[in-house]
């Protein structure tokens, strides 16, 4: 059996409670239990701004606790509850308060206890299989709508279980077993004995677990995920209250995180304070090889000579800087983000660099932990590695040390980064999984090289020491960084909600100046919106894409413009210049041009296989390339065939003009004394024979 701190675990009318919880059961009076019965709903927050003078009773106490049952405000509000009443009230041991909780408990199931034994429709053997399963959903919805135990979650059954020594919340699907389990916790089945006039309890019907626990419609509350820190819903409230909220997430923080409301005006002071709390985590890294004197000047005082961006945009604020700042943002307004969100690439230029400590330091002001994986080799143990992270309902997924040497090309990562749903076979099963994706990626590697199509996905943070050694630095502001951040977690994720209330506030502003990224359009107009409002210089976010092309490009991808122009050099443009795989594979070793093609067996490094040049040039077929002096060209086959198969050609193409949009002008309204105004664009459009004529 079970033990307590108060000894041995007892069935009490059919509910389980320590031999502690019956004692304090027989202290209470029948107005005591009436009165805890009839209690009204109250939040944490509504326990905290009760005054006490003298030590309360335990018919207070389980008044309070059964007030917090009732408004649903679950176990993280519960335990803070009472470990606070333990803090105030020293005479209050834990043990007694977990007791008075469990009284709490048995007395808000009384009634129901009662009705289910005085119902018709928990007999087995009586009555019908219908009876008995709605019997089962019905009780089920009940016991879950005060403060929920079970919920749903992509179909399946799921509960929230406290892992480790740190008693960190964890989503976990029940298994068939488990779920009988909960159920008969939830439930009370009977069975006639004797003379027919009495009953004696039984477990779930077998046939009944099957039949709810593969029931489509599930009666108990969605859970999207778990949260370790506040998060804005996509209506823009925000859940600061442990425990579920009607949003579908569950917060969990951990016991003594205490994060402050933003207050309900932001001010200019407000705003100030909170830029140079984010900033005082990242001082000493140096991000796009910026010091911690000139970040601090850029930052916190509009200052520095080195610019970032363009136009009004250019700015002294490194773009890496916001990039970590944007990463910070990203699970606080993930609801907000109806689509994907850009992964941030943490690029060293040496070993040693801080990449991993700063990984360290975002992921537990995020989550309150941290933790990396390395990239799987090949695409099939990657499949398999997602799919267990996107289950888990981690908040962040992050991979370590990425191959130098090796280029990252990987069909996965790719729909991973740009899909907001992830579907995949489950390991040895056919089944297929369909899993929402809100997770924030992070990738850390010294320069690690990208294909193309993963390149364009990626967000830029930049380390760029500026000695030799980075790992001798000295004159760090935090010397123990990773435990300042711990200490002082609440106080930083505060000040990121003072940037999401601020923009809240001004109307959800796009940003002006970040480019335009196709699929990221609404992470674009988030995350950018926050940090243009943050401050009037925090205008260079993603103006280092042009950086990001250099130090993440693939180099066998920049091979085949090389290859394209030296083809072009020798032969021209057109069908005058068309080309066979042969030939071009000659090109190929004669410029020693590195492509992502086979090589022939004992063959010198660039003497490439035809076949496999032959397939790369399909797949690239009628594919635009920017040739140089040549301009930009479209990789065409001919029609017809020659001796060594269908020949290449490259096709001039012309560049295409943008039609010039007008200005767009909010009109006025037009009345007595006042004009509309028109664009400015719009009138000259309608100049004609010399005159104006406006529609």
């Amino acid at each position: 059996m079970e033990k307590t701190e108060t000894g041995q675990i007892t069935i009490v009318g059919n509910v389980r409670a320590s031999d502690g919880t019956k004692k304090v059961l027989n202290e209470l009076t029948d107005k005591h239990c009436e009165k805890i019965k009839k209690c009204e709903p109250l939040t944490y927050a509504d326990t905290m701004a009760k005054e006490w003078k003298a030590t309360p009773q335990t018919v207070d106490l389980a008044v309070m606790l059964a007030g917090l049952i009732k408004s649903g405000e679950g176990e993280v509000s519960i335990r803070n509850f009472m470990t606070t009443m333990k803090a105030r009230w020293p005479a209050l041991d834990m043990p007694y308060l977990k007791n008075v909780r469990g009284a709490a408990n048995v007395i808000l199931d009384a009634e129901r206890r009662a009705a289910a034994k005085g119902g018709d429709t928990n007999v087995i053997d009586e009555d019908d299989f219908q009876a008995l399963c709605n019997y089962a959903l019905t009780t089920i919805e009940r016991d879950n709508r005060w403060t929920p135990k079970l919920f749903k979650r992509d179909g399946q059954w799921v509960e929230i279980q406290y892992m480790g020594e740190t008693g960190t919340a964890t989503t976990v699907p029940l298994d068939r077993d488990t779920f009988a389990a909960r159920l008969n916790l939830s439930t009370f089945w009977r069975k006639r004995v004797g003379d027919g006039t009495s009953f004696r309890y039984v477990s779930a019907p077998k046939d009944v677990v099957n039949q709810i626990f593969y029931h489509a419609e599930k009666p108990v509350p969605e859970l999207y995920g778990v949260i370790y820190a506040p998060v804005f819903t996509a209506e823009g409230d925000l859940i600061i209250t442990p425990g579920y909220h009607k949003s579908g997430f569950y917060y969990a923080p951990p016991e003594g995180l205490d994060v402050p409301r933003p207050p309900r005006k932001i001010t200019e002071e407000h705003l100030a304070e909170a830029r140079e709390t984010i900033l005082d985590i990242f001082v000493n890294f140096e991000m796009d090889g910026v010091s911690r004197a000139e970040l601090e000047e850029a930052v916190l005082r509009l200052l520095g000579n080195k610019k970032w961006g363009s136009g009004e945009g250019a700015t002294a604020v490194p773009p890496s800087f916001l990039s970590a700042v944007g990463f910070l943002l990203e699970q606080i307004v993930r609801p907000m983000i109806n689509g994907p969100v850009m992964p941030l690439l943490i690029s060293k230029t040496a070993r040693r660099a801080g990449g991993g400590l700063l990984a360290t330091v975002m992921q537990t002001v995020i989550r309150g932990t941290a933790g990396m994986r390395p990239l799987a080799g090949n695409e099939e143990e990657r499949r398999k590695a997602i799919l267990a992270a996107l289950s888990s309902g981690t908040s962040v997924i992050a991979w370590d040390n990425l191959p130098t040497g090796r280029t990252i090309n990987s069909p996965t990562l790719a729909t991973l980064f740009t899909e907001g749903l992830y579907i995949d076979r489950e390991l040895k099963t056919s089944v297929e999984r369909a899993i929402p994706v809100r997770a924030s990626f992070m990738l850390v590697g010294n320069r690690p090289p990208f294909s193309d199509e993963l390149m364009q996905r990626l967000s830029l943070l930049e380390l760029l020491p500026q000695t030799a050694a980075p790992e001798k630095r000295t004159g760090w502001k935090h010397p123990d960084l990773q435990a300042h951040v711990e200490e002082n977690r609440g106080r930083i994720l505060g000040a990121l909600l003072v940037l999401v209330k601020h923009w809240l506030n001004e109307g959800q502003p796009k940003p002006k100046h970040p480019p335009v990224i196709g699929r990221f359009e609404r992470y674009r107009h988030v995350i950018g919106g926050i940090l243009e409002a943050a401050s009037p210089n925090w205008t260079s976010w993603q103006s280092n894409r042009d950086k990001l092309a250099k130090v993440a490009k693939d180099d066998e991808e920049d091979g085949w413009t090389d290859l394209f122009e030296a083809w072009a050099d020798e032969r021209g443009l057109g069908l005058a210049g068309k080309i066979e795989v042969n030939e071009l594979a000659q090109i190929a070793q004669e410029n020693e041009t590195p492509l992502d093609v086979a090589r022939v067996k004992e063959g010198g490094a660039f003497e490439y296989n035809t076949r496999s040049l032959s397939r790369s040039l399909s797949g690239m077929q009628e594919r635009i390339f920017d040739l140089g002096k040549h301009g930009e060209a479209k990789l065409m086959q001919s029609e017809k065939r020659g001796k060594g198969g269908y020949p290449w050609y490259l096709e001039k193409v012309e560049t295409r003009s943008e039609p010039v949009q007008s200005e767009q002008v909010e009109p006025t309204r037009v009345g007595r004394g006042r004009r509309r105004r028109v664009s400015k664009n719009v009138l000259d459009a309608c100049k004609y024979d010399g005159g104006d004529k406006a529609a």
